[in-house]
C-alpha cells in the first residue's frame, strides 16, 4: 500500500467517511487487523487502501493510454475509453490486495506459531512433570527462543501478572489467535484448568494430539501432490503445446491467420500459469517444521 500505517492513522478526517461507508462491506476487517497487530482503525485503513488503489488505477491509466497512442499516433476516444477502463479494473484490484492483506498477514502469522508449538509445549510437559505450575511454565516458555508462540505466552503472563486469572487469560489468547492449534490447547488447558483435571495428563494428550494432526497433515499433502504435479505438468507443457497445434490446424482450414503475438500470448499464459501455481503448491506445504 502507498500510505504506511502511520500516514493513514494521521488520514484527513474529511475522507475517513469514505472508509466508514466501505466498513459495512468488509465489516471482518477490523477482526483481521487486530489478528495480523495492525495497529490502525478499520475505516482509516480502508480510507487509505481506497487511494492506494485509487493512484494505481491512475498510474495504469496513463501507462495503457500511453501505450495505445504509441501503437496508433493518434488519441483515440476508443482507446480513452479502454485505458480508463483497465485503470478501474487496477484500482479495484490493488484495492481488494490491501483488503485482503492483513488476512493473509494474519494466517501467516498463525503459521508462524504452528511451527514451534508442539516443541513449546513438550518443553512446558517436560516443566509440568517436575513440578513446575503451570504459570511458571508459561513464563518459562515466553523468555525461551520460541518465535511467535513465545510472544503468545507472553502476553498470557502479562496479563496474569496484572491480575487477570490464567484461565481468562488463556481464554483471550484462544479468541484472538489464528493459530487453530494454539486456538485447541489454549481451550483444553482451561477446560482442564476449571474441571480440575490433572494437567500433565492435558498436555501429554495435547502433544500427542498435534503430532498426529501434524502427520496426517503431512501424509495428505504428501497424497495430494501427486495430483498437483499433473496438473502442473498439463499446464505448463502439454495444453500450451497442442494449444499451438490446434491453432496451426484450425487457422489452416478456417483461414484464419495465428501470427506471432498469438504464440508469445500463449506462451506467457503458460508462464503466467506456472508461477501462480507453483506460489498455490508452495503455500499448501504443511508448516509442521522449525
Amino acid at each position: 500500500m502507498l500510505y504506511s500505517i502511520e500516514k493513514a492513522e494521521n488520514i484527513n478526517r474529511k475522507f475517513v467517511g469514505i472508509g466508514e461507508k466501505l466498513k459495512g462491506l468488509f465489516f471482518n476487517l477490523q477482526y483481521n487487523l487486530e489478528q495480523a497487530g495492525i495497529k490502525i482503525a478499520a475505516e482509516k485503513y480502508l480510507t487509505a487502501a481506497f487511494f492506494s488503489g485509487l493512484v494505481y488505477g491512475i498510474v495504469f491509466f496513463f501507462v495503457f493510454y500511453a501505450l495505445f497512442f504509441l501503437r496508433d499516433n493518434a488519441i483515440s476516444p476508443q482507446n480513452s475509453i479502454f485505458a480508463f477502463l483497465i485503470g478501474i479494473v487496477f484500482s479495484i484490484i490493488f484495492f481488494v490486495i490491501h483488503v485482503i492483506y492483513p488476512k493473509l498477514m494474519a494466517q501467516k502469522y498463525g503459521k508462524t506459531i504452528d511451527q514451534k508449538l508442539v516443541f513449546a509445549l513438550k518443553n512446558m510437559l517436560i516443566q509440568v512433570n517436575s513440578g513446575v505450575s503451570l504459570f511458571d511454565a508459561i513464563v518459562n516458555i515466553s523468555k525461551a527462543d520460541y518465535g511467535n508462540v513465545s510472544k503468545e505466552f507472553a502476553e498470557i503472563a502479562k496479563e496474569v501478572n496484572s491480575g487477570e486469572s490464567e484461565t481468562k487469560a488463556l481464554e483471550k489468547m484462544a479468541l484472538k489467535t489464528k493459530s487453530d492449534y494454539l486456538k485447541k490447547t489454549a481451550w483444553q488447558l482451561v477446560s482442564s484448568i476449571k474441571s480440575g483435571a490433572s494437567l500433565q495428563k492435558a498436555l501429554g494428550s495435547i502433544v500427542a494430539n498435534l503430532t498426529n494432526m501434524q502427520s496426517r497433515e503431512i501424509k495428505d499433502y504428501s497424497a495430494e501432490l501427486n495430483l498437483w504435479i499433473l496438473v502442473y505438468l498439463l499446464l505448463a507443457a502439454a495444453v500450451p503445446t497442442l494449444g499451438i497445434t490446434f491453432l496451426v490446424i484450425l487457422s489452416s482450414l478456417g483461414g484464419a491467420a495465428i501470427g506471432p503475438e498469438h504464440v508469445l500470448l500463449i506462451v506467457f499464459g503458460s508462464f503466467a500459469t506456472q508461477i501462480i501455481l507453483i506460489g498455490f503448491i508452495k503455500n499448501r506445504v504443511p508448516q509442521v517444521f522449525a
